[in-house]
């Protein structure tokens, strides 16, 4: 089977409309991590053993930076896709799976440490930021899929459809 990057004319916007989404989703949740982060508080203070609150703080500021990052990878894998570029849709979309990787692990760090017995200290230290900091993983939990989905599309469109299109002529041709 022949490997093309030859997306169809019609289908270039929908490549662009989705790269779109996914770095809007991605950065509007660096954002809104990035925020939260600040206010989760030290309850440890000059204590040699570990910070009750070490755990949340890692994997909300892990994620808020894996999303910075991944806003732009999700740009990177659709541009070789849009722009019918084999080695950068290759290097974009590998590049976004081993970002994603990261993304994939924090959607289950991130609840494990916010319902821990320590999580569940902090979120009430943090007073009322502790609030959007569960509606945002939740909506962050919620449009997992959604993300996933559009990373397949991308994926389709640029490379399955194009491949298999090109399988189909070549074998209409030797007929």
């Amino acid at each position: 089977m022949p490997c093309t990057v030859t997306s169809l004319p019609a289908d270039k916007p929908k490549i662009v409309a989705y790269a779109a989404m996914m770095a809007i989703q991605n950065f509007g949740f660096f954002v809104a991590y990035f925020q939260i982060y600040p206010s989760i508080p030290k309850l440890n203070w000059g204590a040699d053993e570990p910070d009750d609150c070490d755990d949340l703080r890692f994997w909300v500021g892990f994620f808020a930076l894996d999303c910075f990052i991944e806003s732009f990878c999700c740009i990177w894998m659709a541009m070789g896709g849009y722009t019918d570029d084999k080695c950068m849709f290759t290097f974009g979309w590998i590049l976004h799976l081993v970002v994603a990787l990261p993304y994939c692990i924090s959607t289950v760090g991130i609840p494990v440490a916010m319902y821990s017995e320590q999580g569940e200290m902090c979120r009430e230290a943090m007073g009322t930021t502790g609030y959007p900091l569960v509606a945002a993983y939740w909506t962050h939990c919620g449009l997992f899929m959604v993300y996933v989905w559009m990373m397949l599309s991308i994926t389709y469109f640029s490379f399955l459809k194009p491949s298999f299109r090109m399988e189909k002529a070549s074998a209409a041709v030797q007929d």
